[in-house]
């Protein structure tokens, strides 16, 4: 009887091993990055509010934070912070169709399409208070005026490459510095080995290019 048991328990131990790993990789992983889902806002989250309906939202893909949420990017451009038990549902060709975005330009959809003007905040996650948040990473924002002319955080002007989906900052204040382009106006910074990290890039179109940002 004690031999039947203590082979039970080793059954039950390598069965739970096997499973765990799987388990906790769905845990953690995000939707992959360009999965359109929709958000209801009736969802009463601790990071933001939004209008009353079904909006559309694309994964960024990726781990979940240490809060277990997910990052999305609205058709207006914004981050959002889902949590796992956010509301969401794959899009369909039919459903809403008031909240479907307009299809971009080809060229501006694919690596190496042009870079929509306007002005690209950096930031890192952060843990406040068991909160995540975003730090403002000044030294790696950037606006696009045009093809191959860009300005600094602080007004500083040079110019730019697009080659496949990275990013190159040719001349001025940049100049040296690459970005890698996870979607039309979304970019993460790249280190010296040319790996990304933590830090996203993502355009906010309420920013004037000639103003303070």
């Amino acid at each position: 009887m004690k031999r039947l048991i203590l082979h039970f328990v080793a059954a039950f131990v390598v069965a739970f091993a096997a499973v765990t790993p799987i388990a906790a990789r769905a845990q953690t992983s995000c939707p992959p990055a360009g999965a359109v889902f929709e958000y209801h806002d009736s969802y009463q989250g601790s990071v933001y509010s939004y209008d009353k309906g079904w909006v559309r939202v694309v994964s960024l893909g990726g781990a979940r934070d240490n809060l277990g949420r997910c990052y999305f990017r609205a058709v207006n451009g914004t981050i959002w912070k889902l949590a796992a038990d956010a509301p969401l549902r794959r899009a369909s060709a039919t459903s809403m169709p008031s909240q479907r975005p307009t299809a971009p330009p080809a060229a501006a959809a694919g690596p190496g399409g042009p870079i929509p003007v306007g002005v690209y905040e950096c930031d890192a996650p952060i843990t406040i208070g068991g909160m995540v948040m975003g730090s403002p990473q000044t030294g790696l924002m950037f606006g696009i005026f045009g093809p191959g002319s860009y300005r600094d955080f602080n007004g500083g002007r040079g110019t730019y490459t697009m080659t496949g989906n990275i990013l190159r900052m040719t001349s001025g204040p940049l100049a040296g510095t690459r970005y890698e382009r996870q979607e039309a106006t979304y970019f993460k910074p790249l280190n010296a080995q040319g790996k990304t990290g933590s830090i996203r890039c993502v355009l906010n179109k309420s920013k004037s290019l000639n103003g303070r940002w």
